[in-house]
């Protein structure tokens, strides 16, 4: 598991939210109030938002599953090996 790739990873998706955040705010700005494009772009923009409300509580919640999976890892892994009753 590799760390630098889960960060790398997380700035990834932030550009990529915050391109297109942009880029609906836009075509909302450009479109007709009352139009199929408008009221797409208004919805689209507003779940991008919502999402990125949840953005911090999703980088909590990677950091920890990598700590666990690091913890897990080091005290034997994946279960036990021994004999069954």
């Amino acid at each position: 598991m590799d760390l630098g790739d889960m960060a790398l990873q997380i700035v990834i998706l932030g550009i990529i939210v915050s391109i297109g955040a942009t880029v609906l705010i836009g075509v909302r700005d450009t479109s007709d109030s009352g139009t199929i494009a408008y009221n797409v772009s208004d919805d689209a923009a507003s779940g991008l938002g919502e999402y990125g409300n949840w953005f911090s509580i999703i980088i909590i919640v990677s950091i920890a599953a990598v700590i666990l999976a690091l913890i897990f890892s080091a005290f034997g892994g994946k279960g036990s090996t021994g004999a069954t009753y």
